[in-house]
């Protein structure tokens, strides 16, 4: 099969994993309901430059993806659908990206097909691939800076793409984006030893200067709009917090390691080959393979050396290690061991297993409640492709990675298909956010009381902010407003049946109980002791 034909079946899996979360998925909790309600809130104001969050300041992000959000918003209305896209488009950009990528590293056998189908099947891509988060977005400015390092001839930068990654991904995340950007920017001589280091040097701090300028301005518009305190927050508290002592997902140094080989699969089973004699040898004598290890090896360290960590900042290096793993695929054809093709069948075959056990195991309720919402044919069906492969590869042994990637697809976009009806079962989110819309509309007050990130306001198009209590301030806010209504947030689901004329809303670990004021005192005993 032709490269482009490669090429373009892996973006048709995209679009086509995009589209059935888009159409069958609800907006998950916390994250991706968050930052569409903080998009909200600013085309609600008609705010442009400083976001907010339930009536204040938002200081965790840039405003970059929610200026895109903004954009479709402008064209076609305010909806879900543009927002959902925005993903796919970036992971679109980010295949092509990276397939120009492996071919100006390795012009005369570019593994670009392989690459971009191992990461179209890496089990953490493919997930947010389809998820309202910044992530995906980042990866693309940090793939246009590796890609303008290497414009070929190697070492003969395009500054301007430089510039455009470096403003595009401190505009969309912050200066995290310089951990991807700088460490192969300031290591040419490991990669390129050829270069002019001092003129080198010079250009590409330049270009950083040149970058940073259009954060600078919109950081001065920000600042004017919403004083200097916001602009200590998102310049530089926020992201010293997370380096230094992060106040959320405060992890030890090692946590990434033992993931790794989770969050690739299924390509996370072939992560042992790297470390074999021969395969070291040819790495350390591949100028191609020296770029992505300086592109990686300093990301990855610094990012276990900071304090708050998420899988998902991951997500940045997925186009590296594809790029590794196709090149290694390439250089060592033995890899498809009797190992390698019987873990590929249990991979598999692994969810049908879980599906059978969750339905007549002895399990937990709330197991059994999510594995009744899957369909038996979402986890039949991989796990007949699996096997299937497995059973052919033992005849036709010169198998491309291409061809067990394809089949990797084929299996996830089916689990995705899948997880629609239990997702929906779980996350009541809307049809509470609607309850909430009509009682905004009727002038009753409502609260919530616990932890609230933003939930309902893009959900119900909530038009003023919620007031959140504490504990020891409900029974204030009652005596207040006797007409109004408690939303509270769960950690856990309530053992008993609510009284009449309370409602409760599944929404996973505890779900959210809707609570009119003169019902408080039954429901009190309930739900105190579970709040968050």
């Amino acid at each position: 099969m032709k490269p482009v034909l490669w090429l373009t079946g892996a973006i048709a899996l995209t679009w086509l994993s995009g589209w059935a979360r888009a159409l069958g998925w609800p907006l998950l909790p916390v994250d991706e309901t968050r930052y569409l309600s903080v998009a909200w809130e600013m085309w609600l104001r008609g705010e442009v430059w400083v976001p907010h969050l339930n009536g204040a300041i938002y200081t965790d992000k840039p405003p970059l993806l929610f200026w895109l959000i903004h954009l479709g918003w402008a064209v076609g209305g305010v909806g879900d659908l543009w927002p959902r896209m925005l993903p796919v488009l970036a992971a679109t950009g980010a295949v092509l990206l990276t397939a120009r990528l492996a071919r100006v590293l390795w012009p005369r056998e570019a593994p670009a097909h392989a690459a971009v189908w191992i990461l179209v099947t890496s089990g953490l891509w493919f997930l947010w691939s389809g998820l309202v988060m910044f992530d995906l977005v980042l990866t693309v400015f940090v793939l246009l800076g590796w890609n303008a390092l290497v414009h070929p001839p190697r070492g003969q930068a395009r500054w301007w793409w430089w510039a455009l990654a470096v403003a595009g991904g401190v505009l969309t995340k912050g200066p995290v984006v310089l951990l991807f950007l700088l460490p192969p920017a300031a290591l040419v001589r490991l990669w390129h030893p050829r270069a002019s280091h001092a003129d080198w040097h010079r250009r590409w701090l330049t270009a950083t200067g040149v970058g940073l300028l259009p954060v600078l301005i919109w950081l001065m518009l920000a600042v004017r709009r919403a004083g200097w305190h916001y602009g200590l927050a998102v310049g530089f508290h926020q992201t010293a917090h997370r380096v230094v002592h992060s106040y959320a997902h405060r992890r030890p140094f090692w946590w990434y390691l033992p993931l790794l080989p989770l969050i690739t699969m299924p390509w996370g089973l072939r992560l042992l080959l790297f470390c074999n004699a021969p395969w070291l040898r040819t790495a350390a004598s591949d100028p191609g393979l020296r770029f992505l290890a300086a592109a990686t090896l300093p990301a990855f360290v610094m990012l276990s050396a900071i304090s708050g960590k998420q899988v998902h900042y991951l997500l940045p290096l997925f186009p590296a290690l594809a790029l590794a793993l196709a090149r290694h695929a390439h250089a060592c054809e033995s890899g498809w061991s009797r190992i390698w093709r019987w873990a590929w069948a249990g991979l598999f075959t692994f969810p049908l297993v879980a599906w059978l056990v969750g339905r007549w195991g002895p399990v937990p309720t709330i197991w059994l409640q999510w594995v009744s919402g899957l369909p038996a044919w979402s986890v039949v069906l991989p796990a007949a492709l699996g096997t299937a492969m497995t059973m052919i590869s033992r005849r036709h042994r010169n198998f491309r990675i291409e061809t067990w990637a394809c089949t990797a697809g084929v299996a996830m976009w089916i689990w995705t298909l899948g997880a629609g009806p239990s997702l929906k079962a779980h996350v009541q989110l809307d049809a509470l956010a609607q309850e909430v819309r009509l009682l905004e509309q009727q002038g009753r007050p409502v609260a919530w009381m616990g932890h609230y990130q933003g939930q309902l306001h893009f959900l119900g198009r909530l038009e003023r902010p919620l007031p959140v209590l504490g504990t020891e301030e409900v029974e204030e806010w009652i005596a207040a407003h006797p007409d109004g209504v408690v939303l509270v947030s769960l950690k856990h689901r309530p053992q008993a049946d609510l009284p009449e004329g309370i409602r409760w809303f599944c929404v996973e670990p505890g779900g959210i109980a809707l609570v009119p004021a003169r019902s408080w005192g039954q429901i009190a005993p309930v739900v105190c002791p579970g709040l968050r």
